[in-house]
């Protein structure tokens, strides 16, 4: 019995170092510390902020759309942030663009 619960404990506690393992980090340009660490200024800062900001409130307008299904809702949350993306990447320099694709790829391979 001892050997049974024994044998149970650590096989949960090796599940649990695996999913930790599992886990990848994510890169958000709309944090402070990924602004930072990219180098953007205090305007750029702002543009990422608002864009941020209005992309919230768009995709919480489209989840209280109740005249969308649910497909539909996706479908179009999909677009606001593809759309973000794009407006992220048009107010970053090249430099700072790839400082950031270099962080989203390392936090992938984590």
């Amino acid at each position: 019995m001892k050997k049974s619960l024994l044998l149970a404990g650590l096989l949960f506690a090796i599940s649990l170092t695996v999913s930790a393992q599992q886990k990848k980090s994510t890169v958000f340009l709309h944090k402070i510390a990924t602004m930072n660490e990219i180098g953007l200024n205090e305007e750029q800062q702002a543009k990422i902020t608002n864009l941020t900001q209005q992309s919230f409130k768009d995709i919480a307008k489209i989840r209280k759309n109740t005249d969308l299904s649910d497909s539909e809702k996706k479908s179009a949350i999909s677009k606001v942030y593809r759309k973000r993306q794009k407006d992220y990447e048009a107010a970053l320099t090249a430099e700072q663009l790839k400082k950031y694709n270099d962080l989203k790829e390392a936090a992938k391979n984590q």
